[in-house]
């Protein structure tokens, strides 16, 4: 049954979305009034936002900018598609509001080869499983070839000749399916239809490599980051970068003459100084390291949470100090959380075993609870002051080598829900739903064991946007019953919002072997929902249409050893300016940029 959104409900909307707009980091009025840009990284697909939900939640949720980051880029796809938004199934309730949701259409199959641009990062790549993180200078603007930009972490040693953090700008050039907006005259310099280097790092207070994603500022003049040496102390990072820097003159799509920084100022980095900070945290003994644990931010504290690779948790104060007083302190280590900053996760399951290996940790705006996977197979939940939660863990994986959390989990605070995936339970590859206390686990089982580690699941528009949960969907990577062909499966959901036990219903096959695909990303574009995976060992990146669960993949690109973690950015009519990013794990170790809608 169609009915029409209610006036209450769009004032509703329009008050949490105002509301966001001036909790931002809790700027003063007249930088409200300023430029409001759009982050885009790896934390985006793993806090999500319901768009339906009771008016308390959702005035908890918009605590989290991101919150207002994933309401705004809804609003403006309904308006960038011209006209009102489709009815959703079910009426607005009261103390509940609906969101704006497209409806969708199936494109037509690629050739298979990307011809978007491609630009080398040298001889390693982004880590497998991590992503780009991408600013958008306005979201209330058309793109902007000057000033939006997208950064790759490179994982790899630093020196004069090998970069491992790099940003690019004229990000919407290229030649198919049409000249890109930030197309350019060539020159000796410049081929003048791929994007350019903005700035180039080689940051090294241990020679170490950038293993994990990292988080932006909300003005995008910061990074935060990670470097890590197994064996060593990992060193969290805040860069206040500078234009130019590392660019080499003679070719504006050469990566690779870095900046070199291995000398850290004391105190936090002026914006567009080329400096940063230095903090160590975690365990110092031999087996320590950060090789999967990307930071979190929370913007409105503040702080950062990161694990390490024996079981410790951290919580770093003061990383951006937006609008600080005077000269802003270094980031440091939170006395309040833990112990002198650090809570140990599990002890004697995670912490203090060979299975002591965390996931990148995520906090729940609604509740403040902070959960965090690890390899010993369990997900783990703490209060905002580190406390462990009364039901302190989550069995999902069993703890063997494919029986571990190896990607963050995802929090829905607005419906109380926590997701995490594993290789294996004991039988078969697993995604588990908790409820926010972790209590009440249930757990749909992907078929049979295949032999590789699961990445992230994603949801259908329709999780987000529709009240009615029965039309929910999480598509999550799996196998079939004798775990050796991949499959794509649908897990649905029944009327209370509980996920369906057992082998979902709903399953495609994406390979006739077993195989490790990379996370998968969703984005709504206007008005076609879409999915974006990767197939590592099939050298593909595939696209599906999920208006319905697609019988296939409607768009295909051939990539060099599969993919990274795949971004999304803008939904726009401007040539090359709907698009995604990622790296390719083989051939020239690449960062890449093709359309949503072709892959080209």
């Amino acid at each position: 049954m169609k009915s029409v959104l209610s006036s209450k409900s769009y004032a509703i909307l329009a008050i949490l979305l105002a509301l966001s707009l001036g909790s931002l980091a809790g700027l003063s009025q007249p930088e409200q009034e300023r430029r409001t840009g759009l982050v885009e990284d790896w934390s985006m697909r793993h806090v999500v936002f319901a768009r339906s939900g009771p008016v308390t939640t959702m005035m908890a949720a918009q605590r989290d900018p991101r919150s207002f980051f994933s309401w705004r880029k809804t609003a403006l796809t309904s308006s960038r598609v011209g006209g009102a938004p489709a009815p959703q199934e079910e009426n607005a309730v009261e103390g509940r509001f609906l969101a704006l949701p497209g409806i969708l259409n199936r494109r037509p199959r690629s050739s298979g080869a990307h011809v978007d641009w491609s630009i080398s990062l040298g001889g390693q790549s982004t880590a497998p499983a991590m992503f780009p993180a991408k600013f958008s200078f306005d979201i209330n603007a058309a793109p902007s070839c000057a000033n939006d930009f997208v950064i790759f972490p490179v994982n790899q040693a630093p020196d004069g000749t090998h970069e491992n953090l790099v940003a690019f700008r004229n990000l919407y050039s290229g030649t198919v399916p049409a000249n890109g907006m930030c197309n350019r005259t060539a020159s000796a310099s410049d081929s003048g239809v791929s994007a350019t280097v903005l700035w180039s790092y080689a940051v090294g207070a241990i020679s170490g490599h950038v293993s994990t994603s990292p988080v932006l500022s909300l003005d995008g003049i910061k990074v935060a980051f990670v470097e890590s040496v197994s064996g060593q102390q990992p060193h969290f990072h805040v860069l206040a970068w500078k234009s130019g820097d590392g660019v080499d003159a003679t070719n504006l799509q050469n990566a690779q003459l870095p900046s070199v920084l291995n000398s850290f100022v004391s105190s936090g980095p002026a914006a567009g100084s080329g400096t940063a900070t230095d903090l160590a945290f975690g365990a110092s003994g031999g087996g320590s390291g950060d090789a999967i644990s990307s930071p979190f931010v929370d913007y409105a504290s503040d702080t950062a949470y990161v694990g390490d690779d024996r079981g410790n948790l951290v919580r770093i104060k003061n990383v951006f100090c937006f609008g600080c007083a005077g000269t802003p302190p270094a980031p440091s280590m939170d006395g309040t959380w833990g112990t002198g900053g650090t809570v140990v996760v599990g002890a004697g399951s995670c912490a203090g075993t060979a299975n002591s290996r965390l996931t990148g940790p995520v906090q729940d705006p609604v509740t403040g609870n902070v959960y965090v996977g690890c390899a010993d197979g369990k997900l783990y939940g703490f209060t905002s002051s580190g406390n462990a939660l009364a039901t302190p863990s989550v069995t999902i994986g069993n703890g063997t080598a494919l029986g571990g959390v190896v990607d963050p989990p995802i929090v829905d605070g607005i419906n109380g829900f926590v997701y995490a995936v594993s290789g294996t339970n004991g039988s078969s590859p697993v995604l588990v739903q908790a409820k926010a206390n972790l209590s009440s686990p249930r757990t749909a089982t992907l078929g049979g064991v295949g032999g590789f580690n699961l990445h992230s699941p994603t949801f259908n528009d329709a999780y987000f946007s529709n009240a009615t949960s029965t039309s929910w969907l999480v598509y999550v990577q799996g196998y079939n019953g004798g775990g050796n062909h991949a499959f794509l499966y649908g897990a649905g959901f029944d009327a209370s919002r509980n996920m369906v036990t057992g082998t979902p219903a709903n399953s495609i096959t994406l390979h006739v072997t077993a195989l490790e695909t990379s996370p998968l990303t969703e984005f709504l574009n206007g008005s076609t929902d879409r999915l974006f995976l990767s197939l590592l060992s099939q050298n593909t990146l595939d696209a599906f249409n999920i208006n319905a669960f697609p019988a296939g993949t409607s768009t295909t690109a051939a990539e060099t050893g599969g993919t990274s973690g795949i971004i999304v950015d803008n939904v726009s009519a401007q040539n090359q300016a709907s698009s995604i990013y990622f790296a390719t794990l083989g051939g020239t170790h690449a960062a890449v940029k093709l359309t949503q809608a072709a892959l080209q």
